[in-house]
């Protein structure tokens, strides 16, 4: 009876062992994804989908070991999660106990992106949303802002929205880039600024893919510096709401039937080919990035998670923002997952010291602005 009951805690030993590597397996496969273009290899960046859950089923599999006999094995995971450590940090935020220090003053630089889904052009309450996101804008009171998807009429750029932001808080600069016009307006990425904006460039990276690029001038103890500030917004999955109620009905259901499995290959190749459009979107914007001869800034919408193809191509050697102070998962996209953090402020340590990072938990879009406040380092610049 005791060996029988010692070769069944031995089997499930070796079980939990088998799971765990398993387990390692795919974390691995999640590291792959971060740095392996999908250009490469067909399928690899849907683990990026999964990295939240590879890295704490990790984290599980170290307590489970600690409190058997075999402690020893606690390594196994522990090891491959700090050599997996440069995709954990952009997923998950621990700064729970850093400050956030939002003091404004003459060497500071404050800016907004927020993703404003057409100033709420595609929803009933289009002119309440509108209004409400104005009204935050003024309160926040930013330095830059960056708005993918905001809109101006065809024939008047300033209407109707841009006369009243660039009065309302004093913005003498204005930047805007179409990306997807419609029949009586335009749609794409607006840039307001209250720094000088020395020279403009905008790219056409793609089919309805643009790049901004603005030289502005930062003021310093030490005359005028210029950060090369770039703002995109990358390729998007085009969900309809039907898509997006559909891979929320895939988490709840139990029983899957063959109609359910068709769609969701459909969702699987669909997903495959954007990944694909959005690592050559990326690989073109940083080389355009490169390119420039001064400190450099990035934000934008990427429609790509932390410890994606593209998110690392883009943030190359910069900071990012929500590692050095936000914390959680920092999720931006308020539809479908709680994970989904696809909006991004990259910057360069050697110009800018961050002071503060925050999400705002507003419905006003389908996207959370985030807010990051920044010294101008005129020490080490």
């Amino acid at each position: 009876m005791r060996d029988g009951t010692i070769s069944i805690k031995k089997l499930l030993g070796y079980g939990a062992l088998l799971i765990n590597v398993i387990v390692g397996l795919w974390l691995i496969l999640c590291f792959g994804a971060s740095s392996i273009s999908p250009l490469r290899f067909k399928f690899l960046q849907l683990f990026s989908l999964t990295t939240p859950l590879a890295i704490i089923a990790n984290f599980i599999f170290i307590f489970i070991w600690l409190f058997t006999n075999t402690k020893w094995r606690a390594l196994f995971p522990f090891l491959l999660l700090v050599l997996c450590n440069r995709i954990i940090a952009p997923v998950f935020g621990f700064n729970y106990l850093s400050k956030n220090n939002e003091v404004r003053q003459n060497n500071t630089l404050k800016l907004i992106q927020w993703n404003v889904h057409g100033m709420g052009y595609f929803d009933e309450q289009h002119n309440h949303n509108a209004n409400d996101i104005m009204d935050v804008i003024n309160k926040e009171a930013p330095d830059i802002i960056c708005l993918p998807e905001y809109y101006t009429l065809k024939n008047d750029s300033l209407k109707p929205f841009t006369s009243r932001l660039l009065a309302d808080n004093g913005f003498p600069n204005f930047v805007f880039c179409q990306d997807n016009p419609y029949e009586f307006v335009n749609f794409g990425i607006a840039v307001f600024s209250k720094y000088p904006i020395r020279n403009t460039k905008t790219y056409n990276i793609d089919n309805h893919i643009v790049l901004i690029h603005c030289d502005i001038a930062l003021p310093s103890a030490k005359g005028e510096k210029i950060v090369s500030m770039f703002f995109t917004h990358l390729c998007s999955f085009l969900f309809t709401n039907d898509d997006k109620d559909l891979l929320l009905s895939f988490t709840k259901k139990i029983n899957i039937d063959e109609k359910d499995v068709w769609r969701s290959k459909a969702f699987i190749n669909k997903f495959n080919r954007d990944y694909c459009l959005r690592a050559n979107e990326a690989e073109v914007i940083s080389a355009i990035i490169n390119q420039t001869p001064y400190p450099v800034l990035v934000c934008g919408d990427f429609n790509d998670l932390p410890a994606s193809y593209a998110y690392t191509v883009l943030k190359g050697s910069l900071n990012d923002a929500f590692i050095q102070k936000g914390f959680g998962f920092g999720r931006t996209y308020n539809r479908i997952f709680p994970t989904l953090r696809i909006d991004h402020i990259f910057y360069d340590p050697t110009a800018l010291h961050l002071l503060s990072y925050r999400t705002l938990k507003l419905q006003l879009s389908d996207h959370y602005p985030i807010i990051a406040n920044f010294e101008i380092d005129t020490h080490r610049w």
